[in-house]
């Protein structure tokens, strides 16, 4: 398949849409250096799916796509359009880049993958490596590059490189399948163990199950022979508590006329008390009001000392101030004398100063005649000395150079030192490297060790949370139970509240149900005994008088206003048949505990305790503790004990109890859960630590033992060297010993005679002008002396104005303290008169207030002598009630005894209805009217029923959603088991794809690898004109990985490694490789670019030839400067630009050695 055409729009130097035509043979493309020759190329390889930007010349993608210049903007996408096409077949294939960064390939105008177009073109015998593309540079650096990048070209050229990306794929797969296969070990596992506890579970439900609906039907029947025998008592009892009501009544009217004069003292008693407390307050603050004066009084006492003592302070400052300010003009006049002297002493130094000045100027001219003649003795010194110095200088040469020897020997003795002691410290290191090799190993087996008690601790955490998972499930199952059992008594409750409820009307209370608490045992006597009553609305008898003007009503209302208390005689509530009484057992809402007229009962043990208490207290109302009511008109209700507005009420509130108990014990069995998690969590991460730190500590040992074999040959190196040391050591002392022979043979005798001379007249004329400078110095001294003495007064006399001022301003300062400390203590003489006349005004103001205390203490005594007296009275009327509560009581017992019996009864048969709905989940009146097939005696109800309620109790907690969870787990379990097994045939599978991709890979490589080389001796030979050249593996022991080396002789050479060839030996050999590749598997189309540059004219010639050879089978474009190829080529494309940066593109076609534009 060779190349018909490229189309390029936008990319690099190509903006405008470029179409090259392609033929077969040989195509040259030529042009000035940065013309766009290379353009071409890169886009060739852009579009079969180049992706490295260093082949494309570009660091970035963007980089590819026209960046525009001085006259044309920037393109926003580049496109190429490859058609490759033979006899039978034709493929186009299309990249795009747009500047956002987005790509896309299409192949033959349908959008792909760049997978899909290099499998296309790999089966159409296109490497997927481009080795069709011989670049610029790399014809040089082939030789240089290592031998598993030659083995690469081997591999596209033998096809194995496909095997390879397969086989790297299949490794891949058999990897991530091996990982799914160990975490799904795991997930079945868990699974396995969670689906064998719900099969136990779901057996135990259905035995479960059966055994409820065994006990559903006894419970039922053992119900219906409860309810006939509490609906027989209910009526007997019901009439005796009608008539001992009525005679209650009787006597709580006389009772409540007595208590009505009762409160008319006890207002009159609580005025006269709230009068007294007010009179006491008042009296209280008057005596605070005394008692605060004589504090302010003592107060300004105290101010007047305070004030006193601060006088006497100003005074003492005062004193101060003055002595200090006579002291400060005492010594402001010594410092004026101080300044007048040292002026004085100044001005006569100055004179001597000017004297000595002019001394000195005279003396320094003498010296400088004698030092001109000091001089000239000196360069004929000098003179001589230059003479003896290049003698000298010789002889210092030869010591240098044996200082130097010297120093080298010793820094070459230190090198050695080092050597030996680095070689010491490598041996140290080696020692270390061993002993951290054997304590890394040891470290591994001991995690290992812990890892494995780790993981059996793990399994028991995970064991013990499937217990908590499986007891917190059973107790939210029961949870959900009572739930919905709590629900249905709601409603039922809200249903009992809607039943003859009154509409809103302004200032009404509510219910009386919700105005009224008791226990849950007399809940339902309430709802006997005060049935209508409770779903009442309370309203005040004056606020509904007022709305029943305005509009009609309905509905049940509970009228509310004061009223005389109804007490029960007193031996009704001693008799022994009485429980109490009914309202006893109640805690009313203090806003209307005074203002409800409700019918109070006698609580009685039996109906026939009512009856006979209704016969000796006719009004006496009374009600059974089983719900049986007898009123005092005597009507008697029997079994009236029904679930009301109460008896929901506490049923409710236990069922929330019971519901919160069970949150109860949910929560810390949840927190123990959560805490299990967290421990196993934490387990989970210290075994991944573990198993981490054993990588880590298998990685340090492999690190170790490279370093211990580096060490050791470092420590091979550093012997050599020690060994080198020495031989330099050895040459450097014979060649110091040579030098200090010849510096023995100079003499300078001669030379220092005439000097030693010459430094004496010099010695001693320097010494002469030595010591007349010697006295010049000490008049020097004697000038500088005087003048730092002048300098030493101005500075005094500087310092002592600086001090005349600081003494000025603080004698100021003194002044101004003084004028303050008087005006201070005339204040105080102000303030004393001031504080006097305060005294005098609080003293007359507290005799006035004690006059006025005496009198409220008088008039405080006469109110409480009134208030004893109404003590009295009211006590003895106090007493005169509890006679007639007594009396009262007497009747009330009646009724309550009865009220009690029918109270008892009717709580029988609520609590019946309680037990029922609990049991059965159905009413009273549901079980009654229930059929039932099977049909069992009385008398064995009870023991069939007990029998099986023990076996019940036998179970312990039964997941009663067992059956379903299980179908799951069970069909979860199969599934995973299947897929267990596919993941085992599928890496079964794809080891034997990787054992098979080997045996072909390593099969298809050796054929290639021999006739390659076949090839490549054949064609080197060629190049040469004779030589020799083969291919060899570098580790024939694994042919599949192991690199190729090369090996050429040229023909009258031998050379030892490739190396040495030069530039166009390694060209002609590079190319003889690459072409024998082409005969073993010819490429359609190869890229040449600019392989030429380094061949010369013979050379050149030899690989034009084999090219044309072999131009029939494989189609060339070779970029060139070179005219001889051009001569060769059968087409030629050149490269200008007309423009910056802007590639125009000519073509012409060589025919006969004649050029014709095409």
């Amino acid at each position: 398949m060779f190349i018909k055409k490229i189309e390029l729009q936008g990319f690099k130097s190509f903006p405008e849409r470029t179409k090259i035509i392609f033929h077969s043979g040989i195509t040259a493309i030529v042009g000035p250096n940065g013309t766009g020759k290379s353009n071409i190329v890169d886009a060739l390889l852009w579009v079969l799916g180049g992706q490295r930007s260093k082949s494309l010349k570009g660091e970035r993608s963007e980089d590819i796509i026209f960046n525009g210049n001085t006259q044309r903007p920037p393109l926003g996408m580049a496109d190429v359009i490859l058609s490759l096409a033979d006899e039978n077949d034709k493929l186009v294939i299309n990249h795009r880049v747009f500047r956002s960064g987005e790509s896309e390939y299409r192949m033959n105008g349908k959008l792909t993958r760049l997978k899909d177009i290099q499998d296309a073109l790999w089966n159409r015998s296109i490497a997927e490596k481009e080795y069709f593309v011989i670049e610029q540079g790399q014809i040089g650096l082939f030789l240089t590059s290592k031998p598993v990048e030659k083995r690469l070209l081997l591999e596209e050229a033998a096809g194995t490189a496909f095997y390879k990306t397969r086989k790297r794929q299949a490794q891949n797969k058999l990897e991530i399948s091996e990982q799914n296969l160990t975490r799904l070990e795991d997930i079945i596992s868990e699974v396995s163990r969670a689906k064998n506890s719900l099969q136990r579970q779901a057996n135990a439900a259905i035995k479960y199950r059966q055994l409820r609906e065994k006990i559903r039907k006894l419970t039922t029947l053992h119900y219906r022979k409860k309810i006939s025998h509490i609906e027989e008592k209910i009526q007997e009892i019901t009439q005796q508590y009608e008539q001992s009501q009525s005679q209650e009544k009787e006597a709580a009217s006389l009772l409540k006329a007595e208590e009505k004069s009762l409160g008319a003292k006890r207002k009159e008693a609580w005025d006269l008390e709230k009068s007294i407390k007010e009179r006491q307050r008042s009296l209280y603050t008057l005596r605070s009001q005394l008692s605060q004066l004589e504090t302010d009084k003592d107060k300004e006492a105290k101010r007047i000392d305070f004030v006193h003592e601060q006088k006497k302070r100003a005074a003492a400052d005062l004193e101060e101030v003055t002595q200090e300010k006579l002291q400060v003009a005492r010594t402001k006049t010594e410092v004026v004398k101080d300044i007048q002297n040292t002026s004085q002493e100044h001005s006569e130094k100055q004179v001597a100063l000017k004297k000595a000045e002019k001394e000195n100027q005279a003396i320094q001219k003498k010296m400088e005649e004698r030092g001109s003649s000091l001089e000239a003795l000196r360069t004929e010194y000098f003179q001589n000395l230059s003479e003896h110095t290049e003698v000298q200088n010789e002889s210092v040469r030869f010591e240098k150079e044996i200082e130097l020897l010297a120093r080298q020997e010793t820094k070459l003795t230190e090198q050695l030192t080092n050597e030996r002691a680095l070689l010491e410290q490598k041996m140290r290191l080696l020692e270390q490297k061993r002993k951290e090799l054997l304590q890394a190993q040891e470290s591994i087996v001991k995690k290992k060790k812990g890892l494995n008690a780790q993981q059996e601790e793990l399994d028991d955490i995970l064991s013990s949370i499937e217990n908590l998972q499986n007891t917190i499930s059973d107790l939210k199952a029961k949870k959900e139970e009572e739930t919905h059992h709590l629900q249905a008594l709601e409603k039922l409750e809200k249903k009992e509240r809607e039943v003859d409820a009154a509409e809103d009307i302004p200032g009404a209370l509510g219910i009386l149900a919700d105005a009224i608490e008791t226990d849950s045992e007399h809940a339902p006597l309430i709802d006997v005994f005060w049935k209508d009553e409770a779903k009442a609305t309370l309203v005040h008898a004056q606020e509904l008088m007022k709305i029943l003007t305005q509009k009609k009503l309905r509905g049940n209302f509970l009228l509310l206003s004061p009223h005389k208390k109804q007490d029960v005689p007193s031996k009704v509530l001693e008799d022994a048949r009485v429980l109490g009484l009914f309202k006893s057992y109640l805690k009313t809402d203090p806003k209307i505990q005074d203002l409800i007229h409700l019918q109070e009962a006698a609580v009685v043990k039996d109906v026939e305790s009512a009856i006979q208490l209704w016969l000796l207290y006719p009004s006496l109302n009374t009600i059974t503790p089983q719900g049986d009511l007898l009123l005092s008109s005597g009507l008697l209700k029997l079994g009236q004990k029904t679930e009301g507005i109460f008896t929901l009420g506490h049923e409710v509130k236990k069922m929330k109890q019971r519901l919160s108990q069970m949150e109860k014990k949910i929560s810390p069995l949840s927190l123990e859960l959560e805490e299990q998690n967290k421990i196993k969590q934490k387990l989970e991460e210290e075994i991944e630590g573990k198993l981490t730190i054993i990588e880590q500590l298998e990685r340090k040992i492999e690190e170790i033992e490279k370093e211990k074999k580096y060490d050791q040959t470092e420590t091979e190196k550093i012997k050599t060297n020690i060994e080198i040391l020495n031989n330099e050591i050895k040459t450097l002392s014979a060649d110091r010993e040579g030098l200090t022979k010849k510096m023995e043979n100079l003499s300078l005798e001669k030379f220092r005679e005439e000097e030693n001379a010459l430094k004496e007249r010099l010695d001693k004329q320097e010494k002469e002008i030595a010591q007349q400078q010697e006295k010049n110095e000490q008049k020097k001294k004697d000038f500088f002396e005087l003048k730092a003495g002048l300098d030493l007064l101005e500075e005094k006399t500087n310092n002592l104005n600086q001090r005349l001022q600081t003494l000025t301003g603080r004698e100021a300062n003194l002044a101004a303290k003084e004028n303050s400390l008087r005006a201070e203590i005339q204040n105080c003489d102000k303030n004393k008169v001031k504080i006097k006349e305060t005294i005098e005004d609080i003293s007359s103001k507290a005799k006035e207030l004690d006059k006025d205390r005496e009198r409220r203490e008088k008039e405080l005594a006469q109110d409480e002598s009134l208030l004893e007296k109404l003590t009295a009275e009211q006590k003895d009327l106090e007493k005169r009630i509890e006679e007639l509560r007594e009396e009262s009581e007497v009747k009330k017992e009646e009724r309550v005894k009865w009220e009690i019996r029918k109270a008892e009864t009717d709580r029988d048969l609520v609590n019946l209805e309680e037990s029922c709905w609990q049991d059965l989940k159905k009413t009273l009146q549901e079980v009654k009217q229930e059929i039932l097939e099977q049909k069992i005696p009385d008398a064995e109800i009870e023991g069939k029923l007990a029998e099986s309620e023990e076996r019940l109790q036998k179970f312990k907690s039964v997941n009663l959603m067992a059956e379903e969870e299980y179908g799951i787990q069970k069909k979860r379990y199969d599934f995973l088991i299947q897929q267990k097994k596919d993941l085992r045939d599928s890496i079964d599978t794809t080891r034997e794809a990787i054992k098979k991709i080997d045996q072909e890979s390593k099969s298809q490589f050796l054929k290639a690898l021999t006739e390659v080389n076949q090839h490549f001796q054949d064609v080197f030979s060629i190049l040469f004109n004779g030589g020799s050249a083969e291919l060899n593996l570098s580790d024939e022991s694994h042919p599949l990985e192991s690199g190729v080396e090369i090996k050429a002789q040229p023909p009258g050479k031998k050379v030892q490694t490739l190396s040495l060839l030069s530039g166009g030996e390694k060209s002609l050999t590079s190319l003889a490789f690459f072409f024998a590749l082409f005969r073993y598997k010819p490429t359609p189309f190869c890229v040449l670019d600019e392989v030429d540059a380094a061949l010369d004219e013979v050379n050149l010639a030899r690989f034009l030839d084999l090219m044309k050879k072999i131009k029939d089978q494989t189609q060339f474009i070779i970029i060139t400067h070179n005219t001889k190829t051009m001569e060769v080529a059968d087409y030629i494309h050149g490269t200008t630009m007309a423009e910056p940066n802007i590639t125009s593109l000519y073509s012409i076609q060589l025919e006969q050695k004649e050029k014709k534009a095409s």
